[in-house]
């Protein structure tokens, strides 16, 4: 798949998977669903889902590490400020040959191009928070985030 290509995919998966509402007992379930997700394929992440600065699920498998958190706050913060995944945005970035800090003045402690971190878009309000997966490799994190969200939605049609 070209990058091109899969920049269509992700640009679809953006809006494909979003919430018509989001409550804490949403980002319980939805967090459930990634872990066992997670486990289903012996992948160890830590998942954290956080709706309008408030960290609503996290979990960190065993196996897993406390650098997991800082790598999710920093590509929680790159959604933030591109409103699309992590991934989306590192691919993008990489194929316009930009880096976040010649580019966009953005530090690299503060953000970070790598996969994993999902937008939480919501019906009427658009981006509310974030849906990160950590600990495996950036396409894999993406991977999981994206079929996790996409298996809870079609399960319980919020």
């Amino acid at each position: 798949m070209t990058t091109e290509e899969q920049l269509a995919q992700m640009r679809q998966e953006e809006e494909e998977l979003r919430f018509r509402a989001f409550d804490a007992d949403t980002a319980l379930a939805l967090g459930l669903v990634l872990i066992e997700e997670a486990r289903q394929t012996g992948k160890k992440v830590t998942v954290d889902i956080t709706r309008k600065g408030h960290r609503l699920f996290l979990h960190a498998m065993e196996g897993t590490s406390p650098e997991n958190e800082d790598w999710i706050r920093r590509k929680n913060n790159t959604v933030g400020r591109f409103v699309k995944s992590s991934w989306h945005t590192a691919l993008q970035l990489r194929s316009e040959n930009k880096t976040l800090s010649a580019d966009f003045g953005l530090s690299d402690h503060e953000f970070v191009l790598a996969g994993g971190a999902f937008p939480l878009m919501v019906a009427g309000e658009g981006l509310i928070g974030t849906i990160t997966v950590s600990g495996l490799p950036d396409q894999e994190d993406h991977d999981l985030v994206t079929s996790g969200i996409r298996r809870f939605l079609s399960e319980s049609q919020h």
